[in-house]
């Protein structure tokens, strides 16, 4: 029998405070780790070290946590959590502004759109009706036989 003070099931593998310390401990790793980009100077192949940018992925591989356990701590810690997510958004797209990271991959990253409606007005669009016309009979006839026309050109 349950008592209402006993806890079921598996514990959580982080307190709010040990995934706070263990997020400051991915960003210092994040600056110490850069990934390096291979560029070509003087006809030489040159690895230049680049600031790895701070991701979701990053952290939840970070922390040996699934992105589904992230959102469920995200209900219990959900201060801190959005912290989380709040510092990695600013550094995606500071270093996006400043061209350290690609501006188009970290747009879609964070879902943001440049969207402009030029042609509705923010208005369903509808499509209009194909037309159609009736035509007499004689009409036919010779829109028919025109059709089945050929032309000998004279040479």
């Amino acid at each position: 029998m349950n008592t209402p003070n006993k806890k079921v099931g598996r514990p959580r593998a982080y307190t709010p405070e040990a995934l706070d310390a263990k997020f400051e401990e991915y960003v210092e790793w994040v600056k110490a780790n850069p990934v390096y980009i291979n560029k070509v100077s003087a006809g030489e192949i040159i690895a230049v070290p680049t600031q790895r940018p701070l991701t979701l992925v990053g952290f939840c591989q970070f922390a040996k946590i699934s992105k589904d356990t992230f959102r469920r701590y995200e209900d219990e810690f959900c201060d801190l959590l959005t912290h989380v997510r709040v510092a990695i958004e600013a550094d995606q797209l500071e270093g996006a502004l400043c061209g350290q990271y690609d501006s188009g991959i970290v747009a879609r990253v964070l879902h943001l759109a440049d969207r402009q409606d030029v042609t509705t007005n923010g208005k369903d669009i509808k499509q209009t009706p194909a037309v159609t016309f009736t035509v007499d009979e004689a009409a036919a006839s010779i829109i028919q036989s025109i059709g089945k026309m050929t032309v000998a050109v004279k040479e």
